[in-house]
């Protein structure tokens, strides 16, 4: 029989609109320099910044209940505006204050709204015997996002000001918001509301979002503390790492991305979480360039396999009619597994030094994923 076809109207349309979602998004990475320009002290612009994590994960449980209810374009369009409307706040705030806080704030809930909408109508539209490749296509937009936003950005406040960067995120969220609206509802709505499920309800799909915070935790300690450690030992060049990186988990993607749809998805999340495992230990030993680049590969290619194959399991091992919630729960597992290991890892490279916190980090990597291992073996 011949493969169903994934490169659907709705597929691509939801595609292109996460690439410009995610791109304006990314640009807020550079948002500190700004807040410096006007005065804020170091605590206060990582406090501003936190408050995006915050609501982010805050929001995960209400909008799955929503998804849940039918409303999932509903969610894609208000979470749309609503960091059109963030994007405007930032390009007419001047001063650093309470709505600075609150402006960062709403950008989070955007994003988790955005985020999980947009990944449950991308996981409904594939076809089931395609869902991780279709998911990894998907979420490669992302990763040329987190490259594209910020330096596309840092040209434009080095050439016209802030002004300009900001009005450039709106139109970016405009037309972001333009895409959504072209996306197609998806058919499967539910009409009824499954009955309540307590903590028995949920607790045997836990297990099933242990790779998402797995893969959250060491992304965020390559890619935030990797850098600095690389420039303390006076490597020449960190940008090395980033390439290898994005390129590997690209490519994985487009080449090996329906690997997942054809044998057990653990079969491939295990390994995966296993190299990224290996990377940060590899982080303990970091004295050359080849190295860091080694680093990227491993982890790139772990982060490439696992993220498709996860969220595949996470989305069709979800209790009945609760795939909206279920990936809620998925994305707040990621999240929590960055903000553990930006706050967690910063301790214990300050308490230790960085060799010792990448080789605590890797071992407590590799024991969550031997315990998945356990769980599905």
């Amino acid at each position: 029989m011949p493969e169903p076809r994934m490169y659907t109207k709705p597929f691509v349309l939801t595609s292109i609109a996460y690439l410009c979602f995610f791109t304006s998004i990314s640009a807020y990475n550079l948002l500190p320099l700004y807040l410096q320009s006007r005065g804020a002290q170091v605590g206060e612009i990582g406090t501003i910044m936190a408050m995006y994590s915050a609501a982010a994960i805050l929001a995960q449980g209400g909008t799955g209940y929503i998804l849940d209810r039918g409303w999932r374009k509903a969610c894609l369009l208000g979470a749309a505006g609503l960091l059109m409307a963030v994007a405007i706040g930032f390009s007419v705030t001047t001063r650093v204050g309470w709505p600075m806080y609150a402006l960062r704030f709403f950008q989070g809930i955007g994003f988790a709204v955005y985020m999980t909408s947009s990944m449950t109508m991308v996981a409904e539209f594939a076809p089931p015997s395609r869902r991780a490749e279709a998911v990894g296509i998907y979420a490669s937009g992302g990763l040329v996002a987190v490259a594209l936003g910020p330096a596309v950005g840092e040209l434009i406040i080095g050439s016209a000001g802030f002004s300009a960067f900001f009005m450039t995120t709106v139109c970016v969220s405009a037309v972001t918001l333009v895409l959504a609206g072209l996306v197609p509802t998806p058919a499967a709505v539910p009409v009824a509301r499954p009955a309540w499920l307590g903590w028995q309800g949920w607790a045997p799909y836990l297990p099933f979002l242990l790779p998402a915070f797995q893969y959250g935790l060491a992304n965020v300690i390559v890619f935030v503390f990797l850098p600095p450690f690389a420039r303390a030992l006076q490597l020449p060049r960190v940008g090395p790492f980033y390439i290898a990186y994005t390129g590997a988990a690209i490519l994985v993607r487009f080449v090996g991305g329906g690997l997942a749809d054809r044998i057990s998805r653990a079969q491939i999340i295990v390994p995966a979480l296993g190299g990224m495992a290996a990377g940060i230990l590899l982080s303990s030993a970091l004295n050359s360039t080849w190295l860091l680049v080694l680093i990227g590969l491993l982890n790139g290619t772990g982060q490439g396999f696992a993220m498709p194959a996860a969220n595949a399991l996470a989305f069709e091992r979800a209790p009945h009619g609760r795939r909206g919630q279920a990936l809620a729960f998925y994305t707040g597992a990621n999240l929590l597994g960055a903000t553990v290991g930006a706050s967690g890892f910063g301790w214990l490279a300050e308490a230790f030094g960085y060799r010792p916190a990448f080789i605590v980090a890797s071992g407590l990597l590799a024991i969550g994923t031997y315990a998945f291992w356990r769980k599905h073996n």
